[in-house]
């Protein structure tokens, strides 16, 4: 179904790709192309590490074939949805493409990491990564000869937000003819309001978290009076627009929960756990958003979850206004699902076990995590009704049954530690070599 993607310029790489591909799938402990040629028989080291970091094969055209297949399994229902995260991955030094001191979610503190940008198509349990984007900091954008080093494509060095690469995949999305129900994000997409507005404006749904501390209107402030406010240096007076509802009050949202939620909110269904199902209060109001510049509000519902530990999730949603309080809890919910769906992706797919540093090799490698992951997500749909609880990795595990290993007699062990220490010796020479060139020390002859 794959295969075309990876025969290039009269090349076939299928093999590399089928050997990468069930190295991803096996139960080794790590899956770093080193593993996986000591670990999966008939592969070849030097031959993967040509056809992740160098080989021209086009991620982009496997990615959107893996999101139409993806849209064939999980899309075309009111619960499918579109949900944006990005995901951060440690790095040493500063010759990965991408990397710098950053905010590290994994780590919930700046760490010096690369950030990627994905969107994932999920449906209940189910969830499948359809699209990435490798965050490129400004730093890395304006530096051309670091760019040219990790082997950046002159089209692709341009810094762009988070917002604005999530904006692109929504885009291709739907150039795919994605049938995503709505879409959905974290904080760093809710808290934009002008990047929710631009899905509104492109006819998407959406449900957002956002932060407490995200300012609304309890009612519709009917902008519309225009009044002057201050002389500027050039003389001409400045104009903004008012409040039409003098009753319209804005307010922050933890304040306003504080004097609402115990009066308005009522338990709802989540999901269902392996505990039975999951219940919560929820709190759903109309609020409206409104920074005094636009010429209208636009109408959102809040929708407010209590953690269990006291705390709340704030979420808001373009959806109509008679929306069903289960739906919009449900909606609220799934991001644990698209959680879990990393989680897997890193524990079980070597999602963050690369160990390369070019642009083709991460996008080349994410690619391949993605085609892994779509497996898994087809494989657990094919025996949903006989075996509902099956995990990705119960897949792995099966999976590493029937692929071919290779056999681990004492002169292949010996074989792989000789090689190991060949390439790790080749990785510090280089290492060494690029040190004394930054540091403008002449290398002994």
């Amino acid at each position: 179904m794959f295969e075309q993607h990876f025969i290039v310029r009269g090349k076939d790489v299928i093999g590399h790709a089928r050997h990468y591909l069930g190295g991803l799938l096996g139960r080794q402990r790590r899956k770093n192309i080193e593993c996986i040629g000591a670990h999966i028989g008939g592969s070849d080291y030097q031959g993967m590490q040509q056809f992740i970091s160098d080989s021209p094969w086009d991620h982009e055209a496997l990615m959107r074939q893996i999101g139409e297949v993806a849209d064939e399994e999980l899309g075309g229902h009111e619960d499918s949805s579109l949900l944006f995260d990005e995901s951060s991955f440690i790095k040493k030094g500063e010759m990965s493409v991408g990397v710098q001191r950053q905010y590290c979610g994994r780590l919930g503190k700046t760490e010096n990491c690369q950030v990627g940008v994905f969107a994932c198509l999920g449906r209940g349990r189910r969830a499948a990564l359809v699209d990435m984007r490798l965050f490129l900091p400004e730093s890395w954008a304006q530096d051309q000869e670091r760019c040219q080093k990790a082997k950046v494509p002159q089209d692709k060095r341009q810094h762009h937000t988070k917002t604005e690469l999530a904006l692109q995949m929504v885009e291709a999305a739907r150039q795919r003819g994605s049938r995503h129900a709505w879409v959905g994000g974290d904080e760093v997409y809710g808290n934009n309001q002008v990047f929710c507005a631009q899905l509104e404006d492109l006819g998407e749904k959406f449900l957002m978290d956002v932060a407490h501390t995200t300012r609304v209107w309890t009612r519709d402030p009917r902008p519309g009076s225009v009044k002057a406010s201050g002389t500027p240096k050039a003389g001409r007076p400045r104009r903004s627009v008012q409040a039409g509802d003098e009753k319209a009050e804005q307010i922050k949202l933890s304040v306003l929960v504080a004097e609402c939620f115990e009066r308005e909110s009522r338990e709802v269904k989540l999901r269902d756990s392996t505990q039975g199902v999951l219940r919560a209060p929820v709190m759903v109001r109309s609020v409206w958003l409104w920074d005094g510049k636009q010429e209208a509000a636009r109408a959102r519902l809040l929708v407010v979850r209590k953690e269990a530990d006291g705390s709340f999730k704030y979420s808001l949603s373009n959806l109509p206004a008679d929306t069903a309080w289960e739906k919009l809890a449900l909606m609220q919910a799934q991001r644990f699902w698209i959680e879990q769906a990393f989680k897997e992706a890193k524990s079980e797919l070597g999602m963050a076990q690369y160990e390369v540093r070019g642009w083709g090799g991460w996008h080349h490698h994410m690619a391949m995590v993605s085609l892994a992951q779509l497996f898994t997500v087809k494989e657990r749909g094919r025996v949903a009704q006989t075996v509902p609880l099956l995990s990705v990795r119960d897949v792995t595990e099966l999976l590493d049954l029937y692929l071919p290993r290779r056999e681990r007699s004492e002169k292949e062990v010996m074989r792989q530690m000789l090689q190991r220490h060949a390439n790790r010796a080749q990785s510090s020479a280089s290492h060494a070599k690029a040190r004394k060139k930054r540091q403008k020390i002449p290398l002994k002859t």
